[in-house]
């Protein structure tokens, strides 16, 4: 009885986290940068011009914080225009 209980609740959790990740995953082309990061080719150049205008010089931390920002943003925009 309790191991059919961690059975099932291991397939809900396994089943949520595919979903979650189908989900995240749902432009075309789009590849994950960091857990959590998903973008497509396009949207990394436009979120690469936008960083290198506002930071260029030096600033590693600054550039990869801004860009994953960027890029987020960038890509729930689109994923909303696409449903």
């Amino acid at each position: 009885m309790i191991i059919t209980k961690f059975v099932s609740i291991a397939l809900i959790a396994g089943a949520g986290a595919w979903s979650s990740a189908a989900l995240a995953q749902s432009l075309p082309g789009s590849v994950q940068l960091a857990p959590g990061v998903w973008t497509t080719p396009e949207i990394t150049s436009k979120c690469q011009a936008y960083v290198s205008k506002r930071i260029p010089v030096g600033g590693d931390q600054q550039r990869q914080s801004m860009m994953a920002s960027c890029v987020k943003k960038a890509y729930a925009q689109q994923a909303a225009r696409q449903r």
